[in-house]
């Protein structure tokens, strides 16, 4: 899967069908930047249900640094999947959690203590990040 091709006009015939299945099970608030919908992915390049290739330009959280279906990625998911899928660390912890958490500490610039710990999404971070401040200032609030 190394190269651009467009088979259909875009969006093809299968991203208009699926399209028009979103806009009936989906809320408009939930946004497309484009009509289509992937098949598979490779590398850089995205293959729609209609057989188009693009380069993808517009990298997914699991795949901008790596590209899609890594190899190295994959064989330690597979590794992964053969212990255990995903716990929740506040409830079950586990060694590479911890091991993670070390490797960054060790890795951030400063002559201090570091700690760190891992959450889903920017808001998450955000939102702890106001709760560190309000804890270490005393404050109720924060501007």
């Amino acid at each position: 899967m190394s190269n651009i091709r467009l088979k259909t006009e875009i969006p093809g015939p299968n991203s208009r069908a699926l399209m028009a299945r979103r806009l009936d099970a989906l809320p408009r608030g939930v946004y497309a930047s484009t009509p289509l919908f992937v098949r598979h992915a490779e590398g850089a390049i995205l293959e729609d249900v209609d057989g188009n290739r693009f380069i993808d330009l517009g990298g997914g959280i699991g795949c901008t640094n790596v590209g899609h279906r890594n190899s190295r990625v994959l064989g330690a998911l597979r590794s992964q999947l053969d212990s255990f899928l995903h716990l929740c660390f506040q409830v079950t912890g586990y060694e590479s959690y911890v091991s993670l958490a070390e490797k960054l500490n060790q890795l951030t610039p400063g002559s201090f203590a570091k700690k760190t710990f891992f959450v889903n999404s920017g808001a998450e971070a955000v939102e702890n990040a106001v709760k560190i401040a309000r804890a270490y200032t005393g404050r109720s609030a924060v501007l």
